[in-house]
């Protein structure tokens, strides 16, 4: 005669209470990062905001004494820099802080529930925040000063930012998985960064550029999130060369290169 057990399996977590744990995990992470990064002395966080703010307010500057219209009347060369060059900025930092990023956080791997995605979502996390502020209140004091007319399409707007931090996640997960052994290979990555400020299309519009060249800029995914945000904010702006098919395609085949790389690159993570 059988005997069946009347004790009850152990009840498993559910997926709201692993939500909550991964949150908690990631902002943890972005305050050790804040704090490692930006310290308690002098301005301390505040610092998040005046780095990119100052350089934003140079480029943007520069440009409005440019003394011309790069575009249709509404597009000024003022807010046609400020965008271009904040939404450039998220890009450089995310991109720039990949190589490394597992180096200065190994300890925490330590702990189970912290993964190497946590870490580079949270670094990644932690720009956007900063430079999205960064460029609404740069926006905000453009638009109220009559620098620039208001968002035509704000919606636009966030669909842009939310597509460059996409490409930026995805590309430091791969930086971060080639680079932990290849050395060589990450002093390549600042480099990178300042070489895709003339290609990003951060300061200019493809439709300037002849057919020939145009052929070319398209397939940089770049050129699409640029055009997609100053679609939103300008009137007169098209989205005639923003591929949000492409654009999120190659996003996409790039997140499964950088997930792959990571757990295969976790295997080679020895602590010590």
């Amino acid at each position: 005669m059988n005997v069946l057990s009347t004790s009850k399996p152990a009840r498993r977590g559910s997926f709201a209470d692993a939500l909550r744990t991964q949150m908690r995990v990631i902002g943890a992470l972005i305050l050790r990062e804040l704090h490692t990064r930006y310290g308690r002395e002098n301005v301390g966080y505040l610092w998040m905001f005046l780095e990119p703010m100052m350089l934003a307010t140079v480029i943007g500057l520069m440009h409005y004494e440019s003394g011309h219209s790069p575009g249709g009347g509404d597009i000024k060369p003022l807010p046609f820099g400020v965008i271009g060059y904040t939404t450039f900025i998220l890009f450089r930092g995310i991109v720039s802080r990949a190589e490394g990023a597992l180096e200065a956080n190994a300890p925490l791997l330590y702990h189970r529930s912290v993964t190497v995605l946590d870490i580079v979502f949270s670094r990644a996390l932690l720009e956007f925040a900063s430079v999205f502020s960064v460029f609404a209140i740069l926006m905000a004091l453009i638009v109220f000063s009559g620098l620039a007319d208001p968002p035509a399409r704000p919606l636009y707007i966030m669909l842009g930012w939310g597509l460059m931090w996409w490409f930026c996640l995805g590309q430091s997960l791969v930086i971060t998985a080639i680079t932990y052994e290849q050395r060589t290979i990450g002093r390549l990555v600042h480099p990178y960064a300042y070489f895709m400020t003339g290609l990003s299309g951060a300061f200019y519009m493809i439709s300037w550029l002849p057919p020939a060249v145009q052929e070319w800029a398209e397939w940089l995914p770049t050129t699409t999130i640029f055009e997609t945000v100053r679609y939103g904010w300008f009137e007169s702006a098209t989205d005639e060369y923003a591929f949000y098919g492409y654009c999120s395609a190659f996003c996409l085949i790039q997140m499964w290169a950088g997930l792959v790389g990571i757990r295969m690159m976790r295997e080679k993570v020895h602590l010590s």
